[in-house]
């Protein structure tokens, strides 16, 4: 019977505020047939359960691909730091559920103004090029606005036919139940509330006392509190108690409002559901009931998620200490500014570090110059500034072990010198005549032991181009090329060659 039961379900956490009541916002990102398609992998579930199909279970690794949004220009991708403590809370509100979760292949960056701002119109396109076949996975834009009318912003969704999550990069994070709420939905879980998702419980819609029999979704039958009906109705959950969606509105942990069901008993919901949109309980007192738990594992084992079955288990190794920074020392002037490198000593268990270099030691975003994952323990940064201060420090982590802290934030200053990395092939570089009068030609003469193509340019003690000659194709051997001084002013300057094997530079003057 309930495999023909049609119904709207809802997969969207909606924000809570009381001046939304008389706005027009997105709506979940489901339709009637994605919910009748998820409605019937949940009486499977059941049915599995029931028949007992399930085994015992142990711990089930499952990877997720993070594919982190930003815009076009590099700006607005959040920070993978981020990411990081939202699998290590992802992790522990999983644990009882024997689900535990790991970086696929690192993180997956987007940098595509239509993703970000309207991820919606790329889903058929962008975001299906970039989702991996063998993993969960979440796509982190600015919103997860899905277009239309609704109730609440949309915080993030499940979609049962893309069979991927989109959460807003604002709500990911260890303080957030958004990410663990919407996981709950792709095993399968509905909200506790089910068929109140777009017209909650209003007493002057409703009454004190609800006497419908049909949710207003017209499908679903309401839920009572004697439980006589919990298997048919509601969530299909017996374990969880009616809800006709009264966190909606609702701003703290405790409803004390006095509604009761057709049978005139007091309906009391649990607040702290994972699933329910009470969203001011204490973080930590979240959590999935038993048959949710065990509805989760029974989709996790069905057919249809076999394809994050793969039987790998990640590095399981701790990772208790903070790394130690190595170069620059605390409070260190660096001579050059355009190519710093920075160091620190590997830390066990580590199998990539995230790198943040800030103006200030808040490490505020607006402020942030660097924040990338670096595979190995140094890295050199070519985006800097001359003569300014900045703060950097390093935090560890692992495919599956990411609930691990930063570094104590060091501080340097740059300097006013173009550094280079010396490239290797050249046995010659020379600038000839140095000084060279305005009128002249500059001659650059090379010696290289293999040819290989590079950019040469004119820079000025700052490190700005000036000019440039273009690409040149260094020959094996001796090779000649002139740049002209004509519209150089009086004054010093660099020549610059710049090849995938690093770059060199030579003094020049330049004299009237």
């Amino acid at each position: 019977m309930f495999k023909r039961l049609s119904f709207l379900f809802s997969f969207a956490l909606t924000a809570v505020f009381a001046a939304q009541a008389q706005e027009v916002h997105p709506p979940c990102g489901v339709d009637h047939e994605g919910a009748q398609l998820i409605t019937e992998r949940l009486l499977e579930n059941k049915a599995a359960l029931e028949a007992g199909l399930i085994t015992e279970r142990s711990t089930t690794y499952v990877p997720v691909k993070f594919h982190l949004v930003g815009q076009a220009n590099g700006a607005g991708r959040i920070s993978p730091s981020r990411v990081l403590d939202q699998l290590c809370a992802l992790n522990e509100d999983f644990a009882p559920a024997d689900i535990q979760f790991y970086i696929k292949d690192g993180f997956n960056e987007i940098f595509n103004n239509a993703v970000f701002e309207n991820h919606s119109n790329t889903q058929n396109t962008i975001m299906e090029f970039e989702k991996d076949n063998n993993a969960i996975n979440v796509f982190i834009p600015a919103n997860a606005n899905t277009g239309g009318g609704g109730i609440g912003t949309t915080l993030g969704y499940y979609s049962p036919f893309k069979d991927w999550l989109v959460i807003r990069k604002n709500d990911i994070g260890t303080s957030e139940i958004t990410t663990t709420h919407e996981f709950g939905h792709f095993f399968s879980l509905p909200h506790p509330f089910n068929g109140w998702d777009f017209e909650p419980w209003d007493v002057a819609t409703h009454g004190s006392t609800v006497m419908q029999t049909t949710a207003p979704d017209n499908f679903t039958p309401v839920e009572l509190v004697n439980g006589s009906n919990c298997g048919s109705a509601g969530d299909f959950i017996c374990d969880t108690p009616p809800n006709y969606n009264f966190g909606f509105g609702w701003n703290n942990c405790s409803f004390t409002t006095v509604v009761k069901d057709r049978n005139g008993e007091d309906i009391d919901p649990e607040e702290r559901l994972f699933m329910s949109y009470f969203l001011n309980c204490p973080r930590g007192e979240y959590f999935f009931s038993n048959d949710q738990i065990s509805l989760m594992q029974a989709d996790l084992q069905s057919s249809q998620r076999s394809y994050i079955r793969s039987n790998h288990t990640p590095v399981l190794d701790e990772i208790t200490e903070v790394p130690v920074l190595s170069a620059p020392i605390n409070n260190e002037i660096v001579e050059s500014f355009n190519a710093v490198n920075i160091s620190w000593e590997d830390t066990p268990g580590a199998q990539a570090y995230v790198l943040q270099i800030s103006r200030l030691p808040t490490f505020s975003a607006s402020l942030m110059v660097y924040d990338e994952v670096v595979f190995g323990n140094s890295k050199v940064i070519n985006s800097l500034l001359e003569n300014t201060n900045y703060f950097w420090r390093v935090r560890p982590f692992s495919a599956y072990r990411t609930c691990t802290e930063f570094s104590e934030a060091e501080a340097f200053t740059t300097g006013s010198t173009v550094s280079a990395r010396d490239i290797e092939l050249l046995d010659i570089f020379t600038v000839a005549p140095n000084p060279v009068s305005g009128q002249a030609d500059i001659q650059v003469s090379l010696k290289a032991n293999q040819a290989f193509e590079a950019i040469l340019s004119i820079h000025n003690l700052a490190g700005q181009e000036v000019a440039q000659l273009g690409e040149v194709q260094v020959q094996q051997g001796s090779s000649q090329f002139e740049i002209p001084a004509q519209q150089l002013a009086p004054g010093v300057y660099l020549v610059g060659l710049t090849s995938n094997a690093g770059r060199q530079f030579k003094r020049l003057v330049v004299t009237e």
